[in-house]
């Protein structure tokens, strides 16, 4: 026992302390030391002898600890505010060292353990704790070198996702040796999978800054068409330390194991069969409640990397609706198809369609009333002539952007997606149907896309291109010379708009805007920031809410000078702007002014509005829509454009009359008067519920039996890329 708890806290001090510098690197060096400590008293007080091959081996791992303090100061130093600029010309000309030390100190930590773990190795008498200890060792090893390869502490997962990390990953070797028998094969195959895992995930980060999910599995050979485009050299030192690492282990297993000639009973391997069966039951419902993080990294961070990717397995797939049916799919194309006479003769005019998207842009009033010093947007409120204004139903609440463009774009609610689901990663892998693919095929439209900040979130460019869009321009795109906070603010993004939109007019474009000037969070102080709205009432410590109005405030200074510059402009154009979701604050606002979520549905769906208008420079039937949601938008759009509906659209406008808001929570039933939960539809509403079902299901997941009348798509992506 003795032996296997100094392994198990040698192992756990050592992986530690090869994390990044940080506070758990200090604490891993202060474990080391202690256990050294406590190690050489407990020999000195029961008169344990000296192993040679341990005590050697504390010689090094105290120089690991000694150089581990040398690396946290130096890290500090050089995120340092007032020497970073000495700090970063150093660490150019020190680079070289760094990796070279680097590398010396990965290869001595795994010698250093190999001598450690052999030696205690080989005073275990009883084959069942050699079994226990290489399979802890090895799942503890797989989770924390999945973490240390993309650089995320060990600790940020917290303790419990930790120990259910491992669970996994020790279920699946146990599972695997009571099949075949052989413990060690069974650690190789598990633990080798999750490697050459976290090594893909590590290139996936770099040059895509998310996460390598399981469903990119499924794109691995477009992955290897195109990984000739990238550089993948020098291989980064985390992925040779880990592989390194899992060879010397393995080797270390196999030795071993020939001087314990293991072969449990029949009896054994069944018991040892139905523990896992009932941890892999505890470990499916366990997986069911972990959130999914789709941002960048996040999962990683807060989730743990191997926790994260086994959690996402139940996104791979959407099951068939048991309602579906092709035939019913081609039945309501034909129909919606018959309605054309062939009296339509081609459009007199291909206007300009401009779609602004503003982040967290809302209108807290719907949720409850309040006062400030200055109207926040007096220009936009004021937007009546030529315009169809109102407020639609998003999914998003506090973030998930992406779910609203794709909304947007695509007609499709996310009304039945699994929470936590992103079609922009998830679905969007090959040409899709949307209002971009239908204004190409139909008008030839040239689509472009731009938003003002980094370009892989949510995969845009994957997704963009699969939509139609021609060009997407992102921050680096921006000369980023009109900042707000830290942000590009609305008004150079509309210039850069209208840079864009003069040098290609000659063609109808399509262009499509992600703004980032107000992004959360808002307790912001510093340059590029002047607080112009001042909360009156309700009276309280609300700085993020007044940081937040002011934010909105400069975007309708925004939005008037962009409608200001189209109202002179001699080509027709349409402008459509919306908000993505309402934003998040930390304090208690939406409580005092009664906007609580613990509220009733109807009340709960309040967070779910945001405002929109539909302008034109020329003249459109005006209207003030009392509630829609933003599936239904691109019908009004096409209406003010002088198009004839798509047939998607023709179903899309039906169903509004039925169902006329729809989100990922329920949808507002014109025969009670208020929102529901969708089990609580009635049989027309069920009815309509189904169909739409089904015809996203046709659209997205059945591409073979796919109605190209309903859902044309371009044969191949666009470039994407191409400015």
């Amino acid at each position: 026992m003795f032996h296997f708890l100094l392994m198990a806290v040698s192992y756990a001090a050592l992986l530690l302390l090869l994390m990044p510098a940080s506070i758990p690197g200090i604490a891993a060096a202060a474990v080391l030391i202690a256990a050294g400590v406590v190690v050489m008293l407990v020999k000195k007080i029961y008169r344990i002898p000296f192993y040679s091959r341990i005590d050697t081996a504390l010689v090094p791992i105290t120089g690991i600890t000694a150089a581990s303090f040398g690396f946290v100061i130096y890290d500090r130093w050089i995120h340092s505010t007032k020497l970073q600029t000495a700090a970063s010309l150093l660490h150019m000309q020190l680079k070289p060292l760094l990796i070279v030390v680097s590398a010396l100190l990965a290869v001595l930590s795994v010698y250093c353990l190999h001598m450690v773990l052999q030696t205690v190795y080989q005073k275990i008498s009883r084959p069942s704790a050699f079994a226990a200890g290489s399979v802890l060792v090895a799942s503890l090893a797989t989770v924390g070198l999945g973490q240390d390869m993309i650089d995320t502490e060990l600790l940020c997962m917290g303790f419990f996702r930790f120990l259910w990390a491992v669970l996994i990953v020790a279920v699946l070797i146990l599972f695997l040796f009571c099949l075949f028998g052989r413990l060690v094969p069974a650690i190789a195959v598990v633990v080798g999978l999750f490697l050459l895992i976290s090594s893909a995930n590590v290139y996936v980060c770099l040059f895509r800054d998310r996460l390598f999910e399981p469903i990119d599995v499924l794109s691995a050979g477009t992955a290897m068409n195109v990984v000739g485009s990238y550089d993948l050299f020098p291989i980064p030192l985390s992925i040779l330390y880990a592989w390194g690492f899992f060879a010397a282990m393995i080797l270390l297993f196999h030795r071993l194991q020939k001087k314990i000639q293991w072969a449990p009973s029949a009896k054994s391997r069944w018991m040892t069969l139905g523990g896992c069966a009932v941890s892999s039951v505890a470990i499916f419902f366990y997986l069911r409640q972990i959130p999914i993080r789709h941002w960048s990294t996040e999962g990683a961070e807060y989730t743990g990397y191997i926790l994260d990717f086994v959690s996402r397995f139940r996104e791979i797939s959407v099951s068939k609706p048991s309602h579906y049916s092709v035939d019913a799919v081609n039945e309501l194309a034909e129909a919606y198809g018959a309605e054309d006479d062939g009296s339509e003769t081609a459009p007199s005019k291909r206007p300009h369609i401009i779609v602004i998207m503003d982040e967290a842009f809302a209108d807290l009033s719907v949720l409850g009333p309040f006062k400030t010093d200055k109207d926040v947007t007096p220009f936009i409120s004021s937007l009546k002539e030529d315009t169809v204004s109102g407020y639609a139903l998003v999914s998003a609440i506090g973030g998930g952007t992406a779910n609203s463009e794709f909304e947007f774009l695509t007609g499709h609610s996310m009304a039945g997606f699994s929470a936590g689901v992103i079609p922009y990663q998830q679905y969007l892998r090959s040409p899709a149907y949307s209002m971009v693919s239908y204004l190409k095929l139909n008008y030839q439209y040239r689509c472009l896309a731009m938003h003002p900040y980094l370009p892989n979130g949510w995969n845009r460019p994957t997704a963009y291109a699969n939509l139609g869009f021609d060009a997407f321009y992102s921050m680096d795109d921006f000369p980023q010379k009109n900042l707000i906070r830290k942000n590009v603010s609305d008004q150079e993004m509309f210039e850069f708009l209208i840079d864009a939109y003069e040098r290609e007019k000659e063609e109808p474009l399509f262009i499509f805007g992600v703004t980032m000037q107000n992004h959360g969070g808002y307790t912001y102080s510093g340059e590029n920031y002047t607080q112009e709205i001042t909360l009156t009432e309700p009276v309280g410590e609300y700085g993020d809410v007044e940081q937040y109005l002011t934010l909105i405030h400069e975007t309708d200074k925004a939005v008037e000078y962009l409608i200001s510059y189209f109202q002179n402009v001699e080509e027709d154009v349409i402008i459509v702007f919306y908000g993505d979701h309402h934003p998040g604050f930390s304090g208690t606002f939406y409580a005092d002014i009664g906007g609580d979520t613990a509220g009733d549905m109807d009340e709960q769906q309040k967070h779910y509005l945001v405002p929109f208008f539909i302008w034109a420079n020329y003249d459109i039937e005006e209207a003030s829509l009392e509630r829609t949601s933003l599936n239904y938008l691109s019908t009004y759009v096409y209406e003010a454009a002088g198009y004839p509906l798509p047939l998607y659209d023709r179903f899309l406008r039906e169903m509004e009359a039925v169902i006329p808001a729809i989100n990922t929570n329920g949808f507002y039933s014109l025969a009670a008067g208020r929102y529901l939960p969708f089990e609580e539809a009635n049989e027309e509403e069920r009815r309509w519920l189904e169909t739409y079902e089904a015809l996203r299901y046709n659209c997205l997941f059945d591409a073979k039996h796919r109605n190209e009348a309903l859902f044309p798509v371009l044969e191949q992506p666009s470039a994407g890329s191409r400015k």
